[in-house]
């Protein structure tokens, strides 16, 4: 079962992240943000991407089992994989349910997403690195590392989309805020809490 849902995974992965890098090459293949439900773009894309993601949980599962083999560090790891998916859910209720995956409800810019334009990418990613290093798969590895690359692909792919949607209000915020990790931001407001004379001297940087 296992060597048929590692196929499965990394036949969905490979598809899905060939069909993404399409779509950001070539503006007029609509496949990410689809063109809306019902068309063979949505239909395509979701079915990729919910198989690759229910893959990889499967997966994820079936090795972790920490009844069997108790060990510290992947107990830990997987505790980390469940917070960044708590996060995830949060960012989500963030967004908004009418602007969930490419609805258009308004430009949102506030709370998490004023420290990433792509919270959701930005949990799921390590949510899935860390899965993968709980599983201590190289099965698990695999199909986590594709679905990383999946959801990074979908984030530059979304990217023209916001533009035509919300034009100079999305520039303007993409110039200020990090499309994942503002690690330059995060730093600043640690030296302001651990260094302030320091960090007085140096200007606040919003973006790497």
């Amino acid at each position: 079962m296992s060597e048929s849902l590692l196929v499965l995974g990394i036949i969905l992965g490979l598809t899905l992240s060939g069909l993404l890098v399409c779509a950001i090459a070539f503006e007029k293949f609509k496949f990410w943000p689809t063109p809306g439900k019902g068309t063979w773009q949505s239909l395509l894309f979701w079915g990729l991407f919910r198989g690759l993601n229910l893959t990889t949980l499967t997966m994820g599962f079936v090795c972790f089992q920490p009844w069997h083999d108790f060990y510290p560090e992947r107990v830990a790891a997987g505790g980390i994989a469940i917070l960044c998916g708590l996060l995830y859910v949060w960012s989500l209720h963030a967004l908004g349910r009418k602007n969930v995956y490419c609805g258009r409800d308004g430009l949102v810019t506030g709370g998490i997403y004023a420290w990433t334009r792509n919270p959701q990418y930005a949990t799921a990613i390590p949510a899935f690195l860390f899965l993968a290093v709980a599983s201590y798969s190289a099965a698990v590895s695999a199909l986590a590392s594709l679905l990383i690359l999946c959801y990074a692909l979908m984030a530059f792919a979304e990217e023209r989309w916001l533009e035509a949607a919300y034009g100079a209000e999305y520039l303007r915020y993409r110039r200020e805020v990090a499309r994942f990790y503002n690690w330059r931001h995060a730093l600043t407001l640690l030296r302001q809490e651990f260094l302030p004379e320091r960090a007085a001297e140096e200007p606040v940087s919003e973006r790497p």
